[in-house]
């Protein structure tokens, strides 16, 4: 009879305890990320680390384009209006060549074609600076519902820089119209830096880790 009982005992014990085990288990597998993020502090205020990594960079791009798109007023630039771009620099470094630059360029540029916008290539002309001669300025201060499209289209120009930290890319693009230097719309986004980032970016390839803290050598 004691030895049912004692057989009771540890059966009734041992099942919580791997019911527990496996609940751990889940809850660790589940929230690993969420503590890699808080132990580095290296997580936006909108999307965890690893969450932001998981997406193509080309999707971090386009939302920013359309974010870009969206910004520009309904009378700030005609449909017609022809919008130049420039290649987004290192604001750190103007000299950077690297190709991570015209591949960001690229994709915003290539998204708000999608959009309507007519990004126009090559340097603006010299007549882009002025508003159209001929053509009352309160037009386009003031323009009735519409009538925009119907006046000379005012050029702009879509340019944008990058800032590389520790584990993102702090990208800031505007598109600034020409004619009187406004900026018509402007955006802030954050690029994860990844494996693929890497590729794009030489200076982070040659990054050979961290020094040892303990002498390796003695003379």
């Amino acid at each position: 009879m004691k030895k049912a009982l004692l057989t009771l005992a540890i059966l009734a014990f041992t099942l919580p305890t791997a019911g527990c085990g496996n609940r751990m288990w889940q809850d660790t597998k589940d929230t690993a990320g969420n503590t890699y993020d808080y132990v580095f502090d290296t997580a936006p205020t909108t999307r965890s680390y690893h969450e932001t990594a998981s997406i193509p960079i080309i999707e971090i791009n386009h939302r920013a384009a359309d974010t870009l798109y969206s910004n520009i007023g309904s009378y700030e630039l005609s449909k017609k209006s022809p919008v130049y771009t420039k290649r987004f620099t290192n604001q750190n470094d103007p000299s950077d060549n690297a190709i991570f630059g015209q591949v960001m360029t690229e994709q915003v540029s290539d998204r708000l074609v999608q959009r309507g916008v007519v990004i126009t290539s090559g340097e603006p002309k010299a007549q882009n600076y002025f508003l159209p001669q001929g053509v009352d300025p309160k037009k386009y201060s003031n323009p009735v519902k519409d009538s925009l499209d119907k006046l000379p289209p005012r050029a702009a120009r879509l340019t944008g820089t990058y800032v590389i930290g520790d584990n993102y890319i702090y990208m800031a693009a505007k598109i600034t119209r020409l004619d009187d230097n406004a900026i018509i719309s402007g955006h802030n986004w954050t690029i994860p830096i990844t494996d693929n980032v890497r590729e794009l970016l030489p200076q982070l390839k040659q990054d050979n880790g961290m020094e040892p803290t303990v002498k390796t050598k003695f003379d």
